[in-house]
């Protein structure tokens, strides 16, 4: 009747006001149509208790206010049963609403007359039976087709993904959606009359549809994401549900960073990995399972150790040394595994070993070659590992051919020279042209990578213009790719001397950084160390010195290649910075620092390290510590020579200037002329 709905509405409406004085309700959930136009992000209210998107199209709110646009949820029993099938059109309400129908399929009766619950049971069943296509009925077509492909998508494990590496979790989406919407459409399909997620499992498992095992390993499962849910909840005195795999490695000379974020210790991680070796075959299985091939699931124990499953979590978790080992393992079981191959050529380089590097990506792309054909996005994806291993190296006329013929094979299978899926190449091949000093058309590469990345209207110049907060709402612009684009661009600019777009370049791509990864991961800290050498560029020294010790600070704790890496270059730019200020002892200290992290960790043949002694051997000139800065710079050229050979242009010939000009300061001319000639 009017009447108990108008009351209800009234009812709830109060509920509504008791819920918001809580304190817990952020601004934009509450459907306010002048911050509703604004987009505005809500960083101060603490997430909790709050009503359920309410306002939000095209979810299935499951608050009594419904969306407050198609539908609200204060009916009869038959009328919200009739949300499952078709409104009063004629049009099925999944296609209206993708997500009621099956949020309306969970339902459990809590107080007041079970009649009227029962009663909804029956009419919903009855609605799932209604014919839908040939051989399908309403029910088998919400649960085996309607979302299921967007929420593989969309909670994919993403664990061999190398981007991800360190990546921050969020314990809802990254750990815990998966299983429970993939346990609701079996539960719909078998018919499986329970609401609670544990009870479901065993049912499911009475009935054959998951042996005792996977049951066993899906309750573990469920059981720590939920453990770990209320954990978060705990740390922040909020709903949220950021973990940092990352941060503790750094925590001892930093505790603060502990306030901030959640950090996974030794025994959350090792959950975390329990997870996952459940959530890649139950992921694979359900693909399946839904797609006919029942076995994958009713024969599986939903439990996958192998050594390069084990090996790709290692490499989620940031656990560089492990993954390796277990890779190592996995390419022993199976020599023919170009990926194991490949992922292991990523790794090698990321540690210097850029001989061990080309050695796996070239055996990966022969093994290509043979299955795929040459014209394969597995063939391109070698040319491009390869490419960046040569520009490692220091051959950059290879790394920029092997870029080119990636490029070319991507073009001829995507048909369209300005696919989205083309930036990358297109990144790559900027930052090449940037080595080689052709900056303009480095630029121009990069941009357009950013353009492909997000739509070619998309305007580089309005979006570094735009608010920080409104910018991190989106989720297109929390994209890793576009994150690297930008940092890269801001690097350009800097050779450029355009200074101010550097620090919006690279301020951006950081602020995407920190969202995804914390501020504290190397990607991030990258972006600080290059923030650092603007500043210097600028002559603001002081602030140059803080960016650059802030990564040190952090970086000195670690012992990840990305982080010594990043320690080195963070030290020399110190060096720099001090050696401009004429504070030539300091100088020479954070020079030698990064030089012996250098040797120590990377070998001495390497494009960096002869970088390393030629800065240092230009302090001791400064110094007037002739001797050794000659020694320096002689051995920065014989490394350049024997990278590069004698006749590279631009660096071979750089490091004979910087020895004609010691010879130069010793009075010794006739040397300082050979040298420049």
């Amino acid at each position: 009747a009017l009447e108990n709905r108008n009351y209800f509405k009234r009812l709830t409406t109060l509920i509504h006001f008791k819920v918001i004085n809580l304190g817990e309700t952020i601004l934009p959930a509450l459907n306010i149509p002048c911050i509703k136009k604004i987009k505005l992000f809500d960083s101060v209210t603490p997430r909790g208790f709050a009503f359920d998107g309410a306002g939000v199209k095209g979810k299935g709110c499951k608050t009594p206010f419904g969306n407050r646009q198609t539908f609200e949820l204060i009916q009869t029993p038959e009328k919200m049963a009739q949300y499952i099938t078709r409104d009063e059109k004629g049009q099925w309400w999944h296609e209206r609403e993708p997500h009621l129908p099956m949020e309306l399929l969970n339902f459990t009766h809590l107080l007041g007359s079970n009649e009227l619950t029962e009663q909804y049971r029956q009419e919903v069943q009855e609605n799932l039976n209604t014919p839908y296509q040939e051989g399908l009925n309403l029910g088998q077509y919400l649960a085996k087709y309607h979302l299921a492909r967007k929420d593989r998508k969309a909670f994919n494990p993403r664990i061999h993904v190398l981007e991800t590496q360190g990546m921050l979790f969020q314990v809802k989406n990254d750990l815990y959606r998966f299983p429970h919407l993939a346990l609701d459409r079996l539960a719909l399909l078998e018919k499986v009359i329970v609401s609670n997620t544990f009870d479901r499992i065993n049912q499911l498992k009475d009935r054959g549809i998951l042996t005792n095992k996977a049951a066993e390993h899906l309750n573990e499962w469920m059981s720590i994401a939920l453990f770990m849910r209320l954990k978060t909840y705990s740390h922040y005195e909020a709903q949220k549900e950021m973990m940092n795999p990352i941060l503790k490695p750094y925590s001892s000379d930093i505790p603060q960073l502990i306030e901030k974020q959640f950090s996974l210790d030794q025994d959350a991680l090792n959950k975390i990995k329990k997870i996952y070796s459940i959530f890649i075959p139950f992921h694979e299985a359900m693909k399946k399972f839904l797609s006919g091939e029942e076995s994958c699931l009713t024969s599986s124990d939903l439990n996958d150790n192998s050594p390069q499953t084990v090996g790709d979590i290692a490499l989620r978790l940031f656990q560089m040394e492990e993954a390796k080992q277990y890779y190592i393992l996995a390419k022993k079981e199976d020599p023919c595994n170009s990926g194991v191959l490949s992922t292991l050529g990523i790794i090698y380089q990321a540690r210097g070993d850029l001989k061990k590097s080309c050695l796996h990506a070239k055996e990966a792309l022969k093994i290509d070659l043979k299955n795929d054909g040459k014209n394969s996005l597995a063939v391109a994806i070698n040319y491009i590992n390869l490419a960046q291993v040569y520009q490692e190296k220091g051959k950059l006329r290879k790394a920029q051919e092997y870029t080119k013929r990636a490029l070319k094979i991507e073009r001829k299978i995507l048909k369209d020279r300005n696919h989205p899926k083309l930036a990358s190449s297109y990144n790559n091949l900027g930052m090449i042209y940037q080595e080689q000093e052709e900056l303009r058309k480095a630029a121009r590469y990069v941009k357009k990578a950013i353009r492909l990345r997000c739509g070619q209207h998309y305007s580089i110049k309005n979006d570094l213009q735009n608010s920080i907060k409104n910018d991190l709402q989106n989720s297109i612009k929390n994209d890793l790719q576009k994150a690297i684009y930008y940092h890269n661009l801001g690097t350009i600019y800097k050779d450029l001397e355009k200074l101010d777009k550097a620090i919006k370049c690279i301020n951006k791509a950081r602020d995407i950084y920190s969202k995804l990864f914390s501020g504290h991961h190397p990607r991030a800290l990258g972006c600080l160390n290059n923030l650092g050498t603007v500043y210097r560029n600028q002559s603001n020294f002081e602030q140059a010195i803080i960016s650059l010790k802030q990564v040190i600070k952090t970086c000195k704790h670690s012992d990840d290649a990305a982080s010594l890496k990043l320690l080195r270059t963070a030290y020399n730019n110190l060096s720099l910075v001090y050696k401009d200020l004429g504070q030539l002892k300091k100088a020479v200290e954070y020079a030698i620092k990064d030089l012996n992290i250098g040797l120590e960790n990377f070998g001495e043949n390497l494009k960096d390290i002869a970088i390393s002694h030629n800065n240092l051997g230009m302090i001791y000139l400064d110094e007037g510590n002739f001797e050794q800065a000659k020694k320096n710079v002689k051995k920065a050229l014989a490394i350049a020579i024997k990278i590069y050979g004698k006749e590279h242009g631009n660096i071979v010939a750089g490091y004979h200037i910087n020895l004609g000009a010691i010879y130069k300061a010793q009075y010794k001319f006739e040397k300082a002329i050979k040298e420049t000639n």
